[in-house]
């Protein structure tokens, strides 16, 4: 590594250590009485309408070109990332929902061979093969007894499976900056909670204990999810994407920390082999990726 790259090395893991302590302002929210659905919608309408601003202005300066297509599997998919995995963190354990995201390397491949992206080669069945073992043994698969399985863990599936869908995007909007498709993602988080609320009708936040949870939302918003996508901005710009995807992998190593710390309670062999097996997989599916390859932001 070169010492004018440090700072964004630096930026990358500060970035990653961020997105791996969200789960603790997102335990107190719901702790105050605000839902995964109200937090999400509330963080996202509050960073995503400030950056709603500059996108228009860049776009009719003919600054950030916009593809309906690409811009609107962002503004799906993107905002189901989010949505579904604030949700996983509040439903399931933060090892398990971590892990179970992190099978996003799966669903990158499977898509972008779609999008006619890239071969299915014997290097890349393997790293499903070393995935698939790791989601296995942490999810218990190896004991007699078949594992338990709730709602969170489906939630933080079918968010790594969201995110795959939004790189989709990514990669068919080269010409894009990639602030401006992190802003259209916080926009679509912030939407696809709307509907969520319109749909399931969670209970709302007690608004007369505003003064008790607004600072740690605006915190949340500004201080965690605004200030961890502007450190992986800035790492992007001066780094390969494929060595931020890799440096993005500390976010597993902080949550599970984290997690085990705050709790008192052990993370055991099985979960560790698991995430092992998971992060060795991250590894094979970014080391393949193309050094000239579409940048893209995690969560």
């Amino acid at each position: 590594m070169q010492k004018n790259e440090l700072p964004a090395v630096l930026a990358a893991l500060a970035g990653a250590t961020i997105w791996g302590l969200v789960w603790l302002p997102l335990a107190r929210l719901t702790a105050l009485g605000v839902s995964g659905l109200w937090t999400t919608l509330l963080v996202f309408a509050l960073i995503g309408g400030a950056g709603l601003i500059p996108l228009i202005i860049a776009n009719r300066r003919g600054h950030c070109p916009l593809t309906f297509g690409p811009a609107l599997l962002l503004i799906i998919f993107g905002g189901l990332t989010n949505l579904l995995f604030f949700i996983a963190l509040t439903e399931t354990t933060v090892v398990r929902a971590l892990m179970l995201f992190y099978l996003s390397p799966i669903w990158n491949l499977l898509g972008g061979r779609l999008i006619g992206k890239g071969r299915i080669t014997p290097r890349k069945l393997l790293m499903i093969g070393v995935s698939l073992a790791g989601a296995f043994i942490l999810l218990g698969f190896h004991h007699s007894h078949s594992p338990s399985w709730n709602g969170g863990d489906t939630c933080a599936l079918l968010s790594g499976l969201a995110f795959a869908v939004s790189v989709v995007g990514l990669q068919l909007s080269p010409s894009t900056p990639s602030w401006a498709l992190t802003v259209i993602h916080w926009q679509g988080a912030a939407i696809t909670a709307l509907i969520g609320i319109i749909l399931f009708n969670p209970p709302a936040p007690d608004w007369g204990q505003l003064h008790l949870w607004l600072p740690l939302l605006i915190f949340f918003a500004v201080g965690m999810q605004g200030a961890a996508s502007l450190s992986i901005l800035y790492s992007l710009t001066r780094l390969e994407s494929y060595r931020v995807n890799i440096l993005m992998l500390f976010e597993i190593v902080v949550g599970a920390l984290s997690f085990a710390l705050w709790s008192g309670k052990t993370i055991a062999a099985h979960e560790w082999l698991g995430i092992a097996l998971i992060i060795t997989a991250s590894l094979l599916d970014n080391l393949r990726q193309d050094h000239t390859a579409p940048d893209n932001i995690n969560n």
